[in-house]
């Protein structure tokens, strides 16, 4: 019987000279820091949100995060520096005008038709945007700039300045609206590549009723392409008492110049959720972000049985302005044969769930919004499409432009109202190019100075260098 092995003995190595000192520990405090505050929540929150999102949706509700600030913008521009006269985008914008047919007669043709196509956007962009303020900044212009503008010599030497009327027949049967239309959308594509280029990716298309300008109790429809610069790529009238705004999509797609379709991202509301826009869509070279609603019912129901509780929530939002916090959440997963089958080039199903919350935290509603895209995985993920779903959403932003500031609402403008529509895109279009914080208070400002203000903002005069030399920009 053997013996269990005994460990051999080793001798310990012991310093011969312990430490005259021993180390200083820290004092232990008498008093351990106090927890972490306990986060203070609503009853209902996104399932999916996570702990950083239920952070965020927190600190916003108690009012620690900062609100109404919008990244990228600049300063308002308050008073013109010395300046010149920019002839060859003076020469550019009256050559897109010249472009509009003249329905007038040849007999007494008193004004060009690209001068009393200027007048209107120059004033509305000194904040004179109705036609008998229009006429009014027109009566006391420097004859320098209304020459400029193409306005011809009286018998006096003077240029001629139209009144109200002459600016309300002009624009309502005098010229065609829709080219009128056209040539503002492409003089404003042209500042727009020339201030901020490469920055048109997102296509916003929604639909606007002009209130002002109803008759028999039908409010006009007008159909916009919003890029996310600002800028209007086209609109059209849509005929309520024949059709809705499903045909006229397409036809808005087609004025739209095939380079700036080219990988684009195109959203647009549920009724839009279309297999004819999709391969519209997929022929230009675009892509599509649509929602899912009734009027897809077997597409809904379909997306409806992927196994969306089976997967956690992707990104997320939390943003607050308007009185209101909004938190998202967003999950994404592949289609199924059978989605593809019920609608053309789909490559992503998405479910977005969006709670409000008011002051105090309370639940001002919840909802979960189906959809789908063309674009694939690698090209925009779960954050990428929340981004564009919220881009899509600030449509209304623009319409409340068009309706609070410029008043369009309450405007009795019947017969030119889509001319004047167009002019209002121009002038906001143009103030978002400029990334004004705040488009009321920069009309506020352009007034003040109305002959020199207005034309810098346009582009129609450069600004001057120390050495008297126009600036580059």
């Amino acid at each position: 019987m053997s013996q269990s092995a005994m460990p051999a003995m080793c001798r310990a190595l012991v310093p011969e000279v312990l430490p005259a000192v021993m180390p200083v520990l820290p004092v232990m405090p008498e008093v351990l820091p106090a927890p972490l505050p306990e986060l203070v929540l609503p009853a209902r929150l996104p399932l999916d949100l996570p702990a950083e999102g239920r952070a965020a949706l927190a600190a916003a509700l108690d009012g620690t995060l900062p609100a109404g600030q919008r990244p990228g913008r600049g300063e308002l521009v308050r008073e013109a520096a010395p300046s010149r006269w920019d002839d060859a985008e003076t020469a550019r914008l009256r050559g897109f005008l010249r472009a509009v047919e003249d329905r007038r007669g040849r007999r007494g043709r008193v004004y060009p038709l690209e001068y009393l196509l200027a007048l209107p956007l120059i004033a509305g962009m000194a904040g004179d945007g109705e036609l008998d303020a229009a006429a009014e900044w027109a009566a006391t212009a420097p004859g320098e700039l209304l020459a400029r503008l193409g306005a011809p010599a009286g018998r006096d030497g003077n240029p001629r300045r139209p009144d109200a009327t002459t600016l309300g027949r002009v624009l309502a049967d005098g010229a065609d609206q829709e080219q009128y239309d056209d040539a503002l959308c492409a003089w404003t594509a042209a500042r727009a590549r020339a201030l901020r280029p490469g920055m048109r990716r997102h296509l916003r298309i929604d639909g606007k009723a002009v209130r002002g300008a109803a008759r028999g109790g039908r409010a006009p429809m007008l159909l916009s392409g919003i890029w996310d610069d600002g800028t209007t790529a086209a609109q059209l009238p849509v005929d309520v008492r024949k059709t809705n705004e499903i045909p006229v999509f397409r036809q808005l797609l087609g004025k739209i110049p095939a380079t700036d379709l080219k990988d684009a991202v195109i959203t647009a509301d549920q009724m839009h959720t279309q297999r004819k826009h999709a391969r519209k869509i997929e022929a230009a070279g675009a892509f599509f972000i649509f929602t899912i609603g009734e009027n897809q019912k077997k597409l809904f129901d379909a997306a409806g049985a992927l196994p969306w509780e089976s997967i956690a929530g992707e990104a997320w939002t939390v943003d607050r302005g308007h009185g209101r916090t909004d938190a998202r959440t967003i999950k994404t997963l592949p289609p199924t044969e059978r989605i593809r089958e019920l609608f053309p080039h789909v490559e992503q199903v998405f479910l977005v769930e969006r709670y409000s919350y008011g002051p105090d935290g309370e639940l001002l509603g919840a909802v979960a919004v189906l959809g789908i895209t063309s674009l694939p995985p690698d090209q925009a993920g779960p954050a990428d499409l929340l981004a564009y779903l919220r881009g899509h959403w600030a449509i209304e932003m623009h319409h409340y432009v068009r309706d609070v500031v410029f008043g369009e609402d309450s405007s009795r403008i019947r017969g030119a109202h889509r001319a004047m529509a167009a002019v209002r895109n121009t002038i906001a279009g143009i103030l978002h190019l400029h990334r004004v914080p705040n488009i009321a208070a920069q009309l506020r400002a352009n007034h003040r100075d109305p002959y020199q203000l207005p034309l810098l903002v346009v582009g129609l005069v450069a600004p001057l260098t120390p050495n008297g030399n126009p600036a580059v920009t």
